[in-house]
């Protein structure tokens, strides 16, 4: 099921299952922002990443010793959220645990979403609540994908992610979808002109550390997309390797693939997040669209 929320700026479609956007469109200029899928290049939108981000090994996580199985960033992107909260302008979705969900994440959490419109801005907050009586551990992340070209005569390669503040980060290598343990270094990268062959190996991630914010624009196009991180440890950039690819990613994240040193073990798991039992754990970013 689809829902709307606007404003005088925005249009925003969001479906139930996975609580995913997928579709912002300007009201002045009629642009639409989000990639609409297409099965021979990434059929999805702005998918939500939990109880994991990125891939584990074997797709298989330890437990106190028990095997459990998860998919590449998890099931709550393919998941039916149920509405708990709509306005004109915003909605919040939730999600809570069932059998299906404990026979592969033996942990009770409440999952809520929320979607909050403000001029051209979506603020997106994203909530976790341990309901267990023992420690949980989780990633959460977002993973929305933007047109590009998103308007007029332009291309891929006219665009460009900046990044502020220009700071030297410590960037992350992938080794094909796992975290490369020994290859992390400290770059000066804030300037990201867009071209297929740089997600030759996948993402480019970044550790955020502090708030920051990353820039889709164009000098041959006025419109663009501004993502301001504040909750975040890490962002990743992404596309497919191909040229009819023609969307980017920008990705906030609280948890990594499994690093390639990796034990299996949940508990060890890096840049993984606890909560004990009865905390909260809240999260936020936003995306102008201009």
């Amino acid at each position: 099921m689809e829902f709307v929320i606007e404003n005088q700026h925005l249009t925003v479609k969001v479906k139930d299952v996975g609580a995913e956007i997928i579709s912002v469109t300007a009201k002045e200029t009629g642009i639409e922002y989000i990639w609409q899928g297409d099965e021979k290049v990434w059929n999805r939108h702005a998918p939500i990443l939990f109880p994991i981000v990125g891939r584990l090994k074997e797709d298989t996580y330890h437990y106190k010793g028990t095997p459990y199985h998860l998919t590449q960033h998890g099931f709550a992107r393919d998941s039916k959220f149920h509405v708990h909260e709509r306005l004109s302008d915003s909605i919040t979705f939730i999600l809570q645990p069932n059998e299906r969900f404990l026979s592969v994440y033996p942990f009770l959490f409440g999952l809520q979403i929320t979607y909050r419109l403000f001029k051209n801005e979506l603020v997106v907050t994203y909530k976790v609540k341990n309901m267990d009586e023992k420690t949980m551990f989780f990633s959460i992340g977002g993973h929305p994908g933007f047109n590009v070209p998103l308007a007029g005569e332009t291309v891929f390669t006219d665009y460009a992610i900046t990044i502020e503040p220009a700071i030297e980060r410590e960037r992350i290598f992938l080794r094909g979808p796992f975290v490369a343990a020994e290859d992390s270094r400290r770059v000066n990268q804030n300037h990201i002109p867009l071209e297929h062959g740089l997600f030759a190996d996948d993402a480019i991630i970044f550790k955020a550390g502090q708030p920051m914010t990353l820039t889709l624009t164009s000098t041959k196009d006025s419109h663009g997309v501004k993502m301001t991180v504040k909750d975040f440890d890490y962002v990743g950039i992404w596309t497919k390797n191909q040229s009819d690819a023609t969307y980017i990613c920008i990705e906030p994240w609280c948890g990594l693939a499994d690093f390639t040193n990796s034990d299996g073990d949940i508990e060890h798991k890096q840049a993984i997040h606890s909560l004990n039992a009865g905390e909260k754990f809240t999260a936020e970013h936003k995306i102008e669209f201009f």
